[in-house]
């Protein structure tokens, strides 16, 4: 759902989105957005207006003391380090430093949402609880709000029985605001790469990295598949969630058409 919020440039509500036995995603229980240092008092006022009572930030540690939130009294936290991103780990980006190219850059990205599932897994019960504790609405952020937001999100959805194309055009539309994001945080995001890898990348190599490819998002489902045989298969695994409390989360979040 097309929402504003002064400061972001990647934010939006899941509200409506179709789900299990032809019912929908009741309310703004699930918001999603790039980091929030730039919000002002206006921007805090427009999430508590839509209810906001926890914000999970998927940040490492360094990228949380380097840039942190600044949340105002009464909205709870929940940091969950999750590290698959060039951010996050020197490792992912020496990917790109090898071939800094637009097919360089291709595969880096493959590489971190082939890792996302395993970076994401010993965070999913805690997540997952704020749905169950009804600690909502809850509002999901990483750094852009695309990669591991992305992969978080598309999880959520996809216990709350959202159809895979669903998730993945949802997934898309991130493509599309950081292709309208400002030229200022372009210009931010080629100075951040220029200093992890140590050179200069083109126009082209920066926009792959900042693309929401369909390609990204299979290929975390890929890995998923080779893990834990399939997403349900990943969610019992990883959270403990079987079908009656997959049950129990649609019949509470879940509102007829």
């Amino acid at each position: 759902m097309e929402l504003q919020l002064a400061g972001t440039d990647n934010f939006r509500s899941l509200k409506g989105m179709p789900a299990h036995g032809g019912r929908r995603i009741g309310g703004h229980i699930l918001l999603r957005s790039d980091q929030l240092h730039m919000l002002d008092d206006e921007g805090w006022k427009v999430l508590g207006e839509l209810g906001v009572r926890t914000v999970c930030d998927l940040r490492s540690e360094a990228e949380r003391l380097h840039i942190p939130n600044r949340l105002p009294p009464g909205l709870q936290q929940l940091a969950l380090d999750v590290s698959s991103d060039m951010r996050a780990d020197k490792r992912i980006a020496m990917v790109l430093a090898q071939n800094p190219s637009p097919a360089g850059a291709q595969t880096m990205m493959l590489e971190v949402y082939r890792r996302l599932p395993e970076m994401l897994a010993p965070h999913l019960t805690r997540l997952f609880g704020l749905f169950e504790s009804g600690a909502v609405p809850v509002l999901i952020h990483c750094a852009a709000g695309k990669d591991r937001t992305g992969f978080a999100v598309a999880t959520l959805l996809h216990a709350l029985g959202v159809r895979r194309e669903c998730i993945v055009a949802d997934y898309q539309l991130s493509a599309r605001r950081m292709a309208e994001a400002s030229e200022a945080r372009r210009e931010v995001m080629s100075k951040a790469i220029r200093a992890m890898i140590g050179q200069p990348c083109s126009d082209e190599t920066i926009d792959v990295v900042m693309d929401a490819r369909p390609d990204y998002l299979h290929t975390a489902y890929a890995s998923v598949n080779d893990q834990y045989g399939s997403m349900e298969g990943y969610l019992l695994a990883c959270a403990g969630l079987d079908e009656p409390r997959l049950q129990r989360l649609r019949d509470r979040w879940l509102m007829a058409d």
